[in-house]
């Protein structure tokens, strides 16, 4: 297994009963997944693995106010109004599907924290996750979890991450930005909307592998160097995997 280099335990692991310091585990922007040692909290053992087959049944709770502001396991800031989620095992940060078995509803997740560390819950998901989920006021429901793969432009765990350089084959070539792709239309929509201020947002759907998609993209007709500018902004809005393309 890789990740060998993470040596301290997840960000929230300052509960009683946890080893080692309550620093982050990692501090992000590597541009590769990261799984970590093993680590130990309240007298249970956890092994971070890559799996990317993981698809899983079992208990889901939230988590907003308390850590509201704090940095998660790979050094992200928490925002409880962002759909994000904890788990114990999977790489940082990932792609999940949850479907709530409860009620049918689902939504893409952005993995990016340690936990839940409570009973044999399998999934901590954030405020916003559990309206979308449709469980906020019983505080848990019976979920189903799916990995889909590392966000656009990470590399997977125990691959290098490429470094490329965009080059445009004629000076007129134009820019527009990536924010985010999905497997439900809801889920764009509710970005689309969180970007409102960000300037030009649309969304555009199309096929992959075999599946209809989603795409969010800010700004139209950009240069290259506003186009890089624009999507380093988007981190203000939680957006930290934004894609420069080109229109032509």
């Amino acid at each position: 297994m890789r990740g060998i280099d993470i040596v301290s335990p997840p960000s929230r692991s300052t509960s009683a009963g946890s080893s080692g310091s309550a620093s982050p585990a990692w501090n992000g922007g590597s541009g590769e997944q990261k799984i970590g040692r093993p680590y130990t909290i309240a007298g249970r053992t956890y092994v971070p693995a890559r799996d990317d087959d993981y698809d899983a049944t079992g208990i889901s709770s939230w988590y907003g106010p308390n850590f509201q502001g704090l940095p998660t396991a790979n050094g992200e800031i928490f925002d409880q109004n962002l759909l994000t989620a904890a788990h114990t095992t999977l790489p940082i940060p990932s792609m999940i599907e949850v479907t709530n078995l409860e009620n049918g509803r689902s939504a893409v997740l952005r993995l990016n924290d340690r936990g839940p560390f409570a009973g044999d819950r399998i999934l901590d998901v954030s405020r916003a996750a559990a309206i979308e989920l449709g469980f906020l006021e019983q505080g848990l429901a019976r979920v189903r979890v799916r990995y889909l793969g590392p966000p656009e432009g990470v590399a997977p765990a125990g691959t290098v991450a490429e470094s490329h350089i965009y080059t445009a084959s004629n000076g007129n070539t134009r820019f527009r930005v990536q924010a985010g792709a999905f497997s439900e239309r809801a889920n764009a929509e509710a970005l689309r909307q969180r970007l409102a201020s960000a300037g030009d947002v649309r969304i555009e759907d199309a096929r992959s592998a075999g599946r209809r998609i989603y795409r969010v993209y800010v700004g139209s007709d950009l240069a290259r160097s506003d186009a890089d500018i624009l999507s380093r902004d988007l981190s203000r809005y939680g957006v930290y995997d934004a894609r420069v393309v080109a229109l032509n």
